[in-house]
């Protein structure tokens, strides 16, 4: 999951000292936390979590860059597995 959240979320979410919409992609921990829209994720339940919603709608990331459904999925797992570390 990492490498597919650096490829695409990181340079918004995590690279800066002031990730947009205070939401750091960088941890787990961050992740569950959330930023100015709410937890990000929701371990145990990929369907529910507004990161898998806002990849799965193209909302995120902004730009010609999408987020493959195959890749989409495979984030949608690890949430729904707990999103273990």
């Amino acid at each position: 999951v990492r490498p597919i959240l650096k490829a695409y979320c990181l340079d918004c979410h995590g690279a800066e000292e002031k990730p947009k919409g205070k939401l750091d992609l960088r941890l787990r921990r961050f992740l569950a936390a959330g930023g100015r829209g709410g937890p990000a994720i929701v371990p145990g339940h990929g369907s529910k979590s507004l990161l898998v919603e806002r990849l799965k709608s193209g909302e995120m990331p902004p730009g010609e860059k999408k987020v493959p459904p195959e890749q989409v999925a495979v984030i949608q797992r690890w949430i729904d597995a707990g999103a273990p570390t």
